[in-house]
């Protein structure tokens, strides 16, 4: 069958304006959780008249997202703080290693003069990331590792210094450089709040953690839940006139395990505190709870309590949604113009020197593959490697690049930046990103540009180079390095892409999935063997939410090879999904539930069309928590698949279900599925 047109056409996309009209105005009150699907360890700022959150997407990528609000009640995704923040085998899905419940963690967000700051650790790496962008719902976003992993850290700006503040049960304080981007040298390190947990008793499930550190008419406080044997989640909140202490503390809310957050204030004066809840299969989900003051200590809720129903923080703004019915209609997807990007032709061409320095692939250093590129016999900091994109490029699109770069000589730490020249003369130069690497590691440059509407594009080139130094030091400025895996892709417009509703189950493999090879359609390919979903690339996903919502797809199947498996799943450990297996030149509707533990086929009915829909519907509602799976030949009449899954969270992958479009090969890569559309309701 064809894709839908006419009246048909008009009348799903009436019906989608009325279940997900992001022009519809609020209610005057509003109903905790404000979210009913998985957003926890949130952090939240307020910036004029607008607040940002972020959030933990651990093994999703892109990664952190941003999420904009005007009341505090109706958020929508605006951005993410990365695409990839590592690129190892445990973030793609290969030789058997994955990062569930891994990946980022407990983010932090700030904004102190003009710059947005976002950090958080990886429990994958062992490391602690810090984020800085001047544009937070466009970056780009430029990165800095630092080489420890600090659990659950806060940042912290005071007085033109920069702290976080991280631990369990002994709070700890290390201060960094001020311009976030690496531990101070003699700076301040240690404990500020020991045994932490003690306040709320003194045997516990989970000691304190989760710090959020604000500073509020001269006070240090420091917000932590901890989980007391015997009781809930509960949030305690420490205070001090000094940031080293000493500090005292109190319980400050023990309901229902709603805990876990920081304080935001209003325009007009009135705090909220935002914090979440672990609630079964669904997730953890974020509760708002107003905020009152008694002798400058903050006190939550109502009576101990955090109230269900409350007024809106500000009336007049539109219902928006963290998740989204998708067409796949409107994206196109990103056109690489990059040649030889990763350095794997037999020689460097299209690549060439930028000056002075001298180029050559090497197999000595690769980020991944077998080569790279070593750039050597530098002079000047503006010398490196470059590729001439002139006749490429358009004024007004966007582009998104990335390179991975890595230096084994000179100082510890050193920043290195990815260029944009347009036109012959140096004024020219556009600094697209830079970061700083560590001495001896791979890092990342990567962001998005807009070309300006009056750029010379009489020539255009990029390239990569050390800041400028007009004195440059031969061993501080003028290292050789190693580059791979460069990127610089062109949108159609500011809107192409996936919506920022999507993400995708650990790295993508960017080449094996289009949204123009069949446009309407979402494309995904296979690219390697998999034994099931869990270690299959490519899966596309967003949140499932309550108390119920239904997901349906319709799927064409004309692309698949023997031993292929695409679908529509209720993503987690113990899994579910409905979809098609081909077996030789056989296809079969499938629905397999692992809610064992291990995958089981539990229905298989013959297929002998190429357009199939499916469906599957998550209930939650009192933590009821099962999924139920349906197929229908038509669009129109639909039966059940197999049987019912219980859901249950699980810690290994430590997030709510996600509804999750599939296509995983467990003999032969290269078979393809389209994907028509997601629609939630």
């Amino acid at each position: 069958m064809v894709k839908k047109t006419g009246l048909f056409l008009l009348a799903i996309s009436l019906l989608l304006g009325i279940l997900f009209n992001p022009s519809t105005v609020a209610a005057a009150t509003f109903t905790n959780p404000f979210i009913y699907a998985d957003a926890p360890d949130n952090d939240v700022i307020r910036v004029g008249g607008v607040y940002y959150m972020t959030s933990t997407t651990m093994h999703m990528n892109p990664g952190v997202p941003i999420m904009k609000s005007y009341d505090l009640v109706n958020w929508e995704i605006v951005n993410y703080v990365y695409d990839t923040y590592a690129n190892g085998d445990a973030q793609n899905l290969n030789n058997g290693q994955n990062e569930y419940g891994k990946g980022s963690w407990a983010s932090s967000l700030r904004y102190n003069n003009g710059i947005y700051y976002v950090s958080f650790g990886s429990n994958s790496t062992g490391k602690t990331y810090i984020y800085q962008t001047a544009d937070i719902e466009n970056g780009p976003w430029t990165s800095s590792v630092l080489g420890s992993y600090y659990h659950d850290a806060s940042l912290l700006f005071d007085n033109g210094r920069v702290f976080l503040v991280y631990g369990v049960d002994n709070i700890s304080l290390i201060e960094l450089t001020a311009d976030a981007k690496a531990i101070k040298s003699g700076g301040i390190n240690q404990v500020i709040i020991p045994g932490s947990s003690n306040i709320a008793g003194s045997s516990f499930i989970v000691k304190a953690e989760g710090a959020h550190i604000q500073k509020i008419n001269g006070y240090y406080y420091v917000f932590l839940i901890c989980w007391p044997s015997g009781s809930g989640r509960t949030q305690l909140t420490y205070r001090s006139t000094s940031l080293t202490g000493g500090y005292t503390g109190q319980v400050s809310l023990n309901d229902s395990g709603i805990a876990q957050g920081g304080i935001v204030d209003t325009p007009s004066g009135s705090w909220y505190a935002m914090l979440f809840r672990d609630s079964g299969a669904v997730g953890r989900m974020p509760y708002l709870v107003p905020v009152s003051w008694s002798g400058n200590w903050p006190v939550f809720g109502s009576g101990g309590k955090a109230p269900r129903t409350l007024n809106m923080p500000a009336e007049g703004y539109p219902v928006k949604k963290v998740y989204a019915s998708d067409e796949f209609s409107a994206a196109s997807a990103s056109a690489e113009l990059i040649v030889n990007g990763g350095f794997e032709a037999a020689d460097i061409s299209p690549w060439m020197n930028n000056n002075t320095a001298a180029v050559a692939v090497t197999a000595a250093e690769r980020y991944s593959g077998s080569s790279s590129v070593l750039v050597s016999g530098r002079q000047q900091t503006g010398t490196g490697l470059k590729q001439d994109l002139t006749g490429k490029v358009t004024a007004g699109t966007v582009y998104m690049f990335s390179a991975k770069v890595k230096y084994t000589t000179g100082p510890a730490t050193k920043s290195f930046n990815l260029d944009i020249q347009n036109g012959p003369s140096y004024t020219g130069i556009t600094v697209l990103g830079s970061a700083t690497l560590t001495r001896g590691e791979w890092g990342t440059i990567q962001g998005t540009y807009t070309l300006p509407a009056g750029a010379d594009l009489s020539q255009t080139f990029i390239f990569v180079e050390t800041p400028y130094n007009s004195a440059p030091d031969a061993a501080n400025d003028l290292m050789n390095f190693y580059v791979d895996d460069v990127s610089f892709a062109a949108t159609a417009s500011s809107e192409a892409g996936l919506a920022k509703v999507w993400q995708w189950n650990h790295n993508p493999d960017n080449t094996k999935w289009s949204l123009t090879q069949r446009p309407g359609f979402m494309r995904l390919t296979t690219g390697k063997v998999s034994t099931n979903i869990l270690d299959a690339r490519n899966t596309l996903t967003q949140r499932t939410f309550g108390p119920k919502s239904t997901g349906v797809t319709a799927l064409e199947t004309s692309g698949m090879k023997d031993g292929d498996y695409a679908g529509l799943a209720a993503f987690q450990a113990k899994y579910g999904f409905v979809g098609v297996k081909r077996s030789g030149n056989s296809k079969s509707i499938v629905m397999v539930n692992a809610g064992s533990g291990s995958m089981t086929e539990v229905a298989n009915v013959p297929l002998s069309q190429n357009r199939v829909y499916l469906k599957v519907v998550c209930d939650y509602t009192n933590q009821t928590d099962k999924a139920y799976f349906y197929y229908s030949l038509d669009g129109s009449n639909w039966t059940s698949a197999g049987n019912t899954l219980q859901m249950s969270y699980t810690m290994p992958h430590f997030m709510g279900y996600r509804f999750a479009l599939f296509n995983y090969a467990t003999k032969a890569a290269g078979g393809y599925a389209d994907f028509d559309y997601l629609r939630l309701e």
